[in-house]
């Protein structure tokens, strides 16, 4: 699994094909996106890697991770995670999260994400 990023954007730029305003605050990103907007001075600071990603990186070799296991999180365990780790999470469960910057919105994604259509 690639390594996620937070970065903060310094202008309006196109990422990930949507262009993010500096006013979204902080974003989540992988790190060949963290890389290019670093390399092209669209940042404000550095990129930071998302807290947490390198526990659960050091025990994943050669482990095969059950797709269903990942959308087993209760609503109230997602409310621990910060809007940047809700975010990665989304990323790496493809969980939709549209336009949602708000964690109550990021929240209800993964709630309807996870509800099979009637």
């Amino acid at each position: 699994m690639k390594k996620m990023w937070i970065v903060t954007l310094a202008v309006p730029t196109v990422v990930n094909a949507v262009l993010r305003q500096p006013i979204e605050g902080a974003l989540t990103v992988s790190e060949d996106e963290a890389q290019r907007l670093h390399d092209n001075k669209l940042l404000v600071g550095d990129p930071e890697p998302v807290p947490g990603a390198d526990e659960a990186d050091e025990g994943d070799e050669g482990d095969e991770v059950d797709e269903d296991d990942s959308l087993n999180v209760e609503p109230d365990d997602l409310k621990s995670l910060t809007v940047p780790e809700l975010k990665a999470k989304a990323l790496k469960d493809g969980v939709p999260l549209n336009d949602a910057t708000r964690r109550a919105d990021i929240i209800d994604a993964f709630v309807k994400h996870r509800t099979p259509a009637a």
